[in-house]
């Protein structure tokens, strides 16, 4: 998957006019971080197949998909020929998987150049990057 010409403008203006709080399966970490991807790159990363409504068909799609969110992401970057990258090179667009500080829960997320972004109940919130471990990259 490649970024387009303008992505960048494309990421602000979407970030910027898309403010919505936490809602499962419309608006949880995995639907946004897709929503960003596609903006970046006009394609969806989450496969058609794949559809939750709430966290608990959310957990069953992720565990039947690739057993653990972190899984699933690598499974769904791999069969899209997104590479992965080291942490400590990641940068604006970047897909990341992390935890929240004292959580045990992974979580997804597109980093903005400063931070991790995510939605919460407030809506997008930014999480710092040293929570990252695992991060891919959009040609």
């Amino acid at each position: 998957m490649k970024k387009l010409p303008n992505w960048q403008s494309m990421f602000d203006s979407f970030v910027s006019n898309n403010n919505f709080p936490f809602e499962w399966g419309k608006w949880d970490c995995c639907k946004f971080s897709n929503a960003l991807i596609k903006v970046m790159t006009g394609e969806d990363l989450i496969p058609k197949t794949l559809n939750w409504k709430d966290e608990d068909s959310a957990m069953k799609a992720i565990k039947a998909y690739g057993k653990t969110l972190e899984l699933s992401i690598e499974k769904v970057c791999k069969d899209n020929s997104v590479e992965e990258i080291d942490k400590v090179y990641m940068t604006c667009g970047d897909l990341v998987v992390y935890k929240q500080e004292g959580g045990e829960s992974e979580l997804v997320g597109i980093c903005n150049g400063f931070g991790i972004l995510t939605p919460n109940d407030d809506g997008i919130g930014v999480v710092a990057c040293d929570l990252a471990y695992r991060v891919w990259r959009f040609d």
